[in-house]
């Protein structure tokens, strides 16, 4: 443990000496992320829900967390005081990323539920991987399907039992027609060089953890486009970690990091990405997916997956962009559906109903 996480954790023993005489509030329900100040994806259509409801008290306590930045850290130290009151005073508590303060400092009586901020896992993570403290004390974990039980189980050191299959809020909107065609319209007016042209979204996942840093792999969008002709355009969404990253400019590269990753769904034609659980919610479309992974056998070596990578993936390979723009003007075509029927039970937009009608089993009493 650094001398960071000692302090830290001195602090936080201090305080949870004072609210173990503070009772849980069993209509209290408490929304934490460190991922962003405010609330965004799942937690905010979870808590709009609830907040319809009027028999919850509502409580947030939200930082963007970023450990380069020694102010942050501060925050983060004053982030926790403020959570493990919160925490260990609320019936129930949701969080989108593995908390320290949970796994060291929660009480008997709170029940956690994990909405992990992504729709699948490729990527192996928390406990399956090696990390500076092990994940415990989470209940339930929303998922999508059966297939996420036994390695959400090792992740989040939770019983396949507590995986629970009610679908994740955030992909509701995708089965939306209107939602789909009037956001492609205000994106075409928006970026007009997006309109009759062939658009590939580029949205890659991180290499690197917090600890040691965070980079991307080298990907040249320009080189793309020269072997693909004028019809091409190219629009990137990096990963939160990323979004001061940029590629090289060009009049066909917009870089759309400011706006919402779904919304760019609608108006792309296909994707490329590579261990980004975002192509599990790009797969809703059945649009062409694409696999830019120069890295696949070092990844597949050091990280690891919770998938059988070269077997299940759908769509073209590639190590470099030549194989990449080769992939593309084929077009070949693969069972998309396939792919989501295996990661998808539910794909009828009711997904926050779900976990809306999960939460309040824990309250029937006050309904």
């Amino acid at each position: 443990m650094g001398l960071k996480k000692i302090v830290i954790n001195l602090i936080l023993r201090f305080v949870n000496v004072f609210v173990r005489f503070c009772s849980i509030k069993s209509n209290q329900v408490a929304f934490v992320s460190l991922e962003s100040n405010r609330l965004e994806s799942d937690l905010k259509l979870i808590y709009d829900e609830l907040n319809k409801n009027g028999n919850y008290t509502l409580k947030t306590v939200l930082i963007n967390y970023n450990k380069k930045s020694l102010l942050n850290n501060f925050l983060y130290m004053l982030n926790c005081i403020k959570q493990i009151y919160i925490i260990n005073t609320s019936k129930i508590v949701l969080i989108t990323d593995n908390n320290y303060v949970i796994s060291n400092f929660k009480r008997d009586g709170v029940k956690v539920i994990q909405v992990w901020h992504a729709t699948g896992a490729i990527k192996k993570f928390g406990n399956a991987i090696k990390r500076e403290y092990p994940i415990k004390n989470y209940d339930y974990v929303l998922a999508n399907s059966d297939y996420w039980k036994e390695p959400y189980q090792e992740a989040f050191n939770v019983s396949k039992d507590n995986v629970i299959i009610t679908g994740m809020p955030r992909v509701d909107h995708l089965v939306d027609h209107d939602y789909l065609i009037k956001t492609k319209t205000r994106l075409q007016d928006k970026y007009p060089v997006l309109k009759n042209k062939k658009v590939i979204l580029y949205a890659p996942t991180f290499r690197g953890n917090i600890y040691q840093g965070f980079k991307r792999i080298g990907f040249n969008g320009k080189k793309l486009l020269d072997s693909l002709g004028e019809d091409y355009v190219l629009i990137y969404k990096f990963h939160p970690l990323l979004l001061n990253d940029s590629i090289v400019d060009c009049d066909r590269i917009l870089n759309l990091n400011n706006e919402e990753t779904h919304d760019l769904f609608t108006v792309s034609d296909m994707l490329v990405s590579d261990f980004s659980s975002i192509i599990f919610d790009y797969a809703f479309l059945n649009k062409p997916l694409y696999f830019f992974v120069p890295d696949l056998n070092e990844y597949l070596e050091t990280l690891g997956c919770f998938v059988d990578y070269r077997e299940i993936m759908p769509g073209a390979i590639c190590l470099d962009e030549e194989e990449l723009s080769k992939a593309i003007l084929k077009n070949k075509n693969y069972d998309i559906n396939c792919f989501l029927q295996t990661f998808f039970k539910y794909q009828d937009g009711n997904n926050t109903k779900r976990v809306i009608e999960f939460i309040k089993s824990f309250n029937k009493h006050q309904e």
